[in-house]
């Protein structure tokens, strides 16, 4: 079985296009940087994200410190923070927290982060007032000690007061006054705009004076729902454009897209819609479709990295197949006699799974419920190892290709054609559906 999740080791061969973003970054030489990964869902973005990050962190700058001096990344998923705390407010928090540990651990710029934290926090202030005020009109209940004290004052109001009540209430009063005074401290008359401004110069600044370059990279934006996925895009927004600042934004433009068309209701202009989402990216990269030879290492690669082969083995024939693959243009191969060139002793059921990937490649790639998406490969595999599996625990044992088969059949033929085969095995004795024997006899 193969988990669902991002890679720092490409499988992919991505790591060209990673190391491309990656220079654009570091050439960009504090210049403010957007560069949008769009793509599919389940085509790679996320590795695609990671790599990008291991490529900008292996370099060295001219003075031969590490770039993890000069660079500093923020990884934010606004898919976790979705229906728990509001994406706008969350960014902003994730960010001000990064810039308070670094500048903890060079000993620099604490008051420049000191002054970022306190805008943070009257934002997240006017962010609760205003939804505070919105609940009471709406009659949902605000959170915290200010909802504490709603609920109290309904309470009072139906039973008056009694000695707990009384108690309670203090204690709500004064949990809120604490609230407020820690995030309600400037005490200068300000304003919204005034203070997104001085939060823009406070950010500035301390990025300045730690003398870093800040990587923000925004992850999984096409899972978010479109309420979330506008507002993580205007708290980017917030940051956008800023001395020493790289954004990275992974996301489906499609996804986008429909998001940006909910948020604004009515607007069927698809250039309007578009116009959105390109004001915020400078550079678009796509990430790029994988053709069969792609397919076919990524599905060998898979079945190498469950393999009883030792990690450095694993690692051995990982680095030949990418390298291998940066020069199919010129005619090379990825396939079962260029891995067993390698030198790598193989187990013998290792090499039979490099032949289903093989025969499997092709139709990986060009087959419509699939089109060579390395999730949905892998959730086939995954598919194709549990029934294996099974087959086993009964006795059966099934030929995996001949299951793969099966499996293929099942995703991507007629749905009413496949059904018509299930019931004629189930309706054998012998599990063989008679329709079948002509055809076979025929071929024969």
């Amino acid at each position: 079985m193969w988990p669902d999740n991002e890679t720092e080791r490409d499988f992919l061969n991505f790591s060209g296009v990673a190391e491309t973003v990656a220079e654009i970054i570091v050439q960009a030489k504090g210049r403010p940087i957007s560069i949008g990964v769009s793509g599919a869902w389940g085509i790679g973005k996320s590795s695609m994200i990671k790599l990008t990050r291991s490529a900008i962190a292996a370099r060295e700058n001219e003075s031969g410190k590490k770039a993890s001096d000069k660079y500093v990344f923020v990884e934010f998923n606004a898919w976790l923070y979705q229906g728990y705390d509001d994406a706008r407010a969350a960014l902003m928090d994730v960010i001000a927290d990064k810039l308070a540990k670094e500048a903890d651990s060079r000993q620099t710029a604490l008051d420049k982060v000191a002054a970022l934290a306190k805008r943070v926090k009257w934002l997240r202030a006017a962010k609760l007032a205003a939804t505070s005020a919105a609940s009471i009109y709406l009659g949902v209940p605000p959170v915290g000690a200010f909802g504490e004290i709603f609920e109290l004052g309904r309470k009072v109001w139906a039973e008056g007061v009694g000695k707990e009540t009384g108690d309670a209430t203090k204690k709500a009063v004064t949990d809120a006054a604490k609230e407020a005074g820690e995030l309600l401290k400037p005490k200068e008359e300000t304003s919204p705009p005034k203070e997104i401004q001085a939060l823009r110069d406070a950010f500035e600044q301390t990025l300045d004076e730690l003398g870093i370059t800040l990587v923000v990279l925004i992850d999984d934006l096409d899972r978010c729902l479109p309420e979330t996925t506008i507002s993580t895009l205007e708290a980017i927004r917030l940051f956008l454009f800023l001395k020493n600042t790289a954004f990275v934004i992974a996301a489906d433009n499609d996804m986008i897209k429909h998001a940006v068309r909910k948020h604004f209701v009515g607007v069927s202009d698809d250039l309007l819609v578009t116009n959105y989402f390109d004001k915020l990216i400078q550079v678009p990269i796509r990430v790029p479709q994988l053709g069969t030879q792609e397919v076919r290492a990524y599905m060998m690669l898979l079945f190498v990295d469950n393999s009883e082969l030792s990690d450095d083995d694993k690692e051995k024939i990982r680095a030949a197949m990418i390298d291998q693959l940066k020069r199919t243009w010129q005619g090379k191969k990825v396939d079962r006699a260029f891995v067993q060139s390698l030198g790598v002793k193989l187990p013998e059921h290792l090499v039979g799974q490099f032949d289903t990937a093989e025969r499997l490649a092709s139709l990986m790639t060009t087959a419509s419920g699939i089109l060579g998406n390395p999730r949905l490969i892998k959730r086939f595999l995954n598919a194709l190892s549990i029934r294996m599996t099974i087959s086993k625990a009964q006795g059966v044992g099934v030929d995996e290709a001949v299951l793969a088969k099966l499996l293929l059949f099942e995703r991507i033929g007629d749905t009413a054609a496949y059904a018509e085969l299930v019931k004629h095995v189930s309706a054998s004795g012998e599990g063989k559906p008679a329709f079948l024997q002509e055809w076979e006899d025929a071929a024969t």
